[in-house]
């Protein structure tokens, strides 16, 4: 896990999500419950669409072979980095 802190001081999010992601051949799959997920938000009214790295990162904490703190902390740095300031 060390590895993988030292990396995000340095990387972007983004490319630290696609490096991390190559590394454990993850790659976008869907499956017919993200399908249904997708659906009960939208239902609900919420309007969540999820971009490929976002995706990415749901591979990996699927994957277990990424810690899910982690993981939350790159997807939250990854949200603010793309955010306009």
């Amino acid at each position: 896990m060390a590895q993988v802190a030292e990396k995000i001081r340095h990387d972007s999010a983004e490319q630290v999500v696609r490096d991390l992601a190559l590394k454990h051949e993850i790659g976008v799959v869907r499956t017919q419950l993200d399908d249904w997920a997708d659906d009960v938000t939208r239902l609900a009214g919420d309007d969540v669409t999820l971009d490929e790295v976002e995706e990415l990162i749901v591979g990996l904490r699927k994957s277990g072979q990424v810690d899910g703190i982690e993981l939350t902390r790159l997807h939250s740095r990854y949200l603010d980095e793309r955010s306009p300031r």
